[in-house]
């Protein structure tokens, strides 16, 4: 008896062992679903979070495992399956407001208004946050639409509207589709530019405001904003094609009617003094790629007397200060023709010019370029000092401008200061811009040989001399030939415009730090607004959308674009796949009804979703569907920029809330180096 007793006792603790491991492992099979999600397996995440579920007998890392799984359903459009998993969330948490929340959101989509209206009031007992109320309120407002009706609708947003600023564009925008609904047409287009207003990136507000401006007969703006659209995304027919029949209710020069500066004299009548640094060669009037484009005239004004030469036969002319001479091409004898200021030729050529300032550091501002081929490049008038070579190209001729590189800190740091006069400020940025012109310099950056820089977002964008204000010219004469060091050679100097809480290397500017990486995490780490303490966030709340933004992006402008190259069919679900372990996106998976498309990379994935305005990686994505498409994206996102190296606007911060000084500040973002004077 005694042996049988002894068995049983070794058999029933055989058989708790395997239980005991099991429920041991089960925190790690949890975080083990996490590293699936980042690493791009969502699928497989959610096969090991169910079997939690299943498994687990811990609360707590039931209701964890059961959010995550509600988060990723969501995410792909499933809706039905995350409505499962949030209903075991209730029963062990029926006061907790996301489980709500996320509860109406699923049966919205389901287009099971009612029922999502009843979970979003709900929401709204359990909590006193304003962050969460107002995302509440503003999803309730989308029931209330096909409830209650615009009226209602507009009544929830106005709410959100005069109370939150992290939700003004998107509230915006809804306000001005409800009016519209009402047949409001004149108040809808007010709202939709105040869209514009609180976020300049949001594509989505663009297209309703062309659409608007044309269906109320405001033939000018609204060809102008379509001109807009047309030059972000070039490749889709339906903005270019509106442009062009817009065209004929625009009267004069049509570049005159857009957002492209035009000067008539040059800012600049002295001469630059020598800075003694490095010459460089800019290419002007560069697209995204960094190419110039090419152009087929423009006009000039020197400030000082010039010598013109022709590069194959020498000095060919020479020319008084403030006369405005032109150069153009022309097409039909495939010359060069160069006239001066009375209009008279002065020489006709099949090679390169020169335009040479007699006096160095001379200043040249180049008027009306035409650039017939050009999409997404400032073709405002500019200013440049030292040598202006127009360098011949086929049916054309690319500017190049000889120049030093210090005679550029200043419009570029201007321009990238965001309108701040603070001395310690614009000093970093101009240390930053110093270093990172001299490193992009010494690279082989572009096909071309012929320029080591490009006046464009693919080097630095620069506006021309005239872009510097007072201010900023102090602060690069103060900070003259200093650069971020590393060891003794220079420094990458990368930046970005907001970090929205920690830089690409994990520099703290105050925000909320980053939760465990979960799907659920992460949902409601984007979900919050930023901290009061941050940085990078400005004094003025209405201006928040570089640090934390919302858009509601419709899927036909996004199937357009996959369609080019992808073939996808009707868009069905966008689902981010790999992530980095800070939460950005690396891979986005678009799946359709004819395919399924990968995007790979941050440029790749603002293309597709934004035509290149997406402001960064950092973003979750949920669809809103209407029948079996969806109606629109949510993509709720943080900081502008990836983050890298010095955060514009947090420098900004640092200097007006805390006194900063620029080597302070430079040593803030970049610990590992030193400023100095590189040889």
């Amino acid at each position: 008896m005694p042996k049988v007793k002894t068995i049983a006792a070794c058999l029933l603790f055989a058989a708790a062992a395997p239980q005991a491991r099991a429920a041991e492992d089960l925190s790690k099979i949890y975080s083990d679903a996490s590293l699936q999600w980042l690493d791009g397996r969502p699928e497989d995440a959610a096969g090991a979070l169910k079997y939690v579920v299943y498994r687990s007998s811990d609360q707590v890392l039931n209701a964890a495992a059961l959010r995550d799984l509600a988060a990723l359903f969501a995410e792909a459009g499933k809706n039905g399956e995350a409505l499962a998993y949030l209903a075991k969330g209730e029963m062990l948490a029926p006061e907790d407001f996301y489980i709500h929340y996320e509860k109406g959101w699923n049966l919205l989509s389901l287009e099971k208004h009612q029922d999502a209206r009843a979970a979003f009031e709900r929401a709204l007992t359990l909590t006193a946050d304003q962050d969460l109320a107002s995302q509440a309120r503003f999803a309730l407002a989308l029931a209330e639409a096909e409830l209650g009706g615009p009226a209602a609708a507009i009544e929830d947003l106005r709410s959100v509207y005069s109370r939150y600023p992290y939700l003004l564009s998107p509230s915006a925008q809804l306000i001005s589709a409800n009016l519209e609904r009402l047949k409001k047409r004149p108040h809808a287009v007010n709202f939709i530019k105040e869209a514009l207003t609180y976020d300049s990136r949001n594509i989505q507000a663009e297209l309703d405001l062309a659409r608007l401006y044309e269906a109320s007969d405001f033939y000018v703006p609204a060809w102008q904003t379509y001109y807009t659209l047309s030059d972000l995304d070039p490749a889709e027919p339906f903005f270019s094609d509106k442009e062009r029949k817009l065209r004929k209710y625009v009267k004069g020069r049509l570049d005159n009617l857009l957002y492209w500066a035009r000067m008539a004299w040059p800012a600049h009548r002295d001469p630059l003094p020598d800075s003694g640094g490095p010459r460089v060669k800019l290419g002007l009037y560069a697209d995204r790629a960094g190419v110039p484009s090419l152009v087929k005239s423009f006009s000039f004004i020197c400030a000082v007397d010039f010598t013109l030469v022709d590069t194959r036969l020498g000095p060919i002319a020479t020319g008084r200060s403030g006369m405005q001479w032109t150069v153009a091409y022309d097409e039909m004898n495939r010359i060069y023709e160069i006239r001066d200021s009375l209009g008279s030729a002065a020489h006709s050529t099949t090679n390169s010019v020169r335009i040479i300032p007699k006096v160095p550091g001379g200043v040249i501002l180049i008027k009306n370029p035409e650039l017939p081929a050009a999409h997404g490049v400032n073709r405002g008038d500019k200013e440049v000092a030292g040598e202006l070579l127009a360098l011949v190209r086929e049916k054309g001729f690319w500017l190049i401008n000889e120049t030093q590189l210090e005679h550029m800190v200043a419009p570029v740091a201007s321009g990238l200061a965001d309108g701040s006069r603070l001395p310690e400020h614009l000093k970093a940025i101009a240390v930053t811009v110093r270093t990172r012109l001299g490193r992009l310099a010494r690279l082989l950056s572009h096909e071309s040989r012929e320029y080591a820089l490009c006046d464009s977002s693919h080097c630095l964008p620069f506006a021309g001399l005239q872009a510097e204000s007072g201010p900023a010219g102090t602060a690069a004469a103060e900070t003259r030939g200093e650069t971020l060091l590393l060891g003794d050679a220079p420094a990458p100097a990368d930046f970005h415009r907001a970090c929205g809480g920690f830089t690409a290397s994990g520099v703290s500017d105050g925000g909320r730090p980053l939760p465990r990486l979960t799907p659920f995490n992460l949902y409601t780490h984007l979900f919050k607004g930023p901290p009061d303490g941050l940085l990078c966030l400005s004094e003025d709340k209405t201006v928040s959308s570089d640090v934390y933004w919302t858009l509601l992006l419709e899927p036909r402008w996004i199937e357009n674009r996959l369609n080019r190259t992808h073939k996808i069919g009707y868009l069905k679900a966008l689902v981010p796949l790999r992530r980095s372990p800070d939460g950005k996106v690396k891979t986005l998976r678009a799946e359709g009804t004819a395919g399924t498309a990968v995007l790979e990379g941050a440029q790749a994935i603002s293309d597709a979703l934004g035509a290149g305005t997406l402001r960064s990686d950092l973003f979750t994505i949920r669809p809103l569907f209407k029948g079996k498409y969806p109606r629109f994206f949510v993509v709720r996102g943080a900081g502008t920029g990836d983050g890298a190296g010095l955060c514009l606007l947090g420098a900004g911060g640092m200097a007006k809330a805390r006194g900063s000084k620029y080597r302070e500040i430079l040593r803030h973002y970049f610990p590992l180096y030193k400023v100095g004077k590189a040889r």
